[in-house]
Parts: structure tokens; C-alpha cells; sequence
């Protein structure tokens, strides 16, 4: 007889919550004010104090700022090792001579398209009269 009514009791406990399961689901459906979580975390700005606001602000600076830090350190180690690695490419006297040669020969070029521009403004001027 106990059994029966321990498992009477039971089976209308497990009722009666799934009754209120229901519910539950049916009032946040209903509900159109459903919070989102962006407005959840709005809401807990809100209600913090200047000071938890404040250190929370600190906190996400300062890890900005490290990652500021770390990037500007990658390049200034990238870029003394490629000022390095220049360095000593050109100590080497071919390389040094053969980029020499290079550039003279490019300011060759130069001084040579402005000599012809200069002989065809010539050339016009004289073929004009």
C-alpha cells in the first residue's frame, strides 16, 4: 500500500513539473521582452559601480596595449635583421661592385633619354621655321 501511494506521489510530482515545463516555455515564447545577451551584459554595466567599470576599462587597455607592444617589437627585431642581413650583402665587394655598376648604368640611361628629348625639342623647333 505504501509503495502504491509513494509511487502515486511520484508519478503526480513528475506531472505537475512537466506541467510547469510547459508553462515556462510557453510564457518566454510568448513573452516578445526576451532579453538578449547583449543587453543582459548592458544591463550589468549598468548596474556596476564607477570603480568596477573603471579597472575593467584598465584591464581591457592594458591588454591592448600588450598587443600593441609585442607587434611593435616583431617589427623592429624584423626589421634590424633585414638591415643586418643588407649590411652584409654589401660588405661583400662583387655584390657592392655589381650594384654599383647597376646604378650607373640605370643614371646612364637617364642622362641619355633626356639628351634625346632635349635633341627632338631641338629637332621641332628648327623643322617649325
Amino acid at each position: 500500500m505504501k509503495k502504491n501511494i509513494i509511487s502515486l506521489g511520484v508519478a503526480s510530482m513528475a506531472a505537475l513539473m512537466a506541467l510547469n515545463a510547459e508553462q515556462a516555455v510557453a510564457q518566454t515564447n510568448s513573452n516578445p521582452t526576451v532579453q538578449t545577451q547583449e543587453q543582459e551584459d548592458e544591463q550589468e554595466k549598468k548596474k556596476d559601480g564607477f570603480f568596477r567599470r573603471a579597472f575593467r576599462d584598465m584591464k581591457e587597455s592594458a591588454r591592448l596595449q600588450h598587443k600593441i607592444d609585442k607587434a611593435n617589437y616583431e617589427a623592429t627585431k624584423l626589421e634590424s635583421k633585414a638591415f643586418y642581413q643588407e649590411q652584409k650583402r654589401k660588405s661583400n665587394p662583387q655584390v657592392r661592385t655589381a650594384a654599383e655598376r647597376e646604378r650607373m648604368e640605370q643614371e646612364l640611361k637617364a642622362a641619355e633619354q633626356r639628351r634625346e628629348e632635349a635633341q627632338e625639342r631641338l629637332d621641332s623647333i628648327r623643322n617649325s621655321k
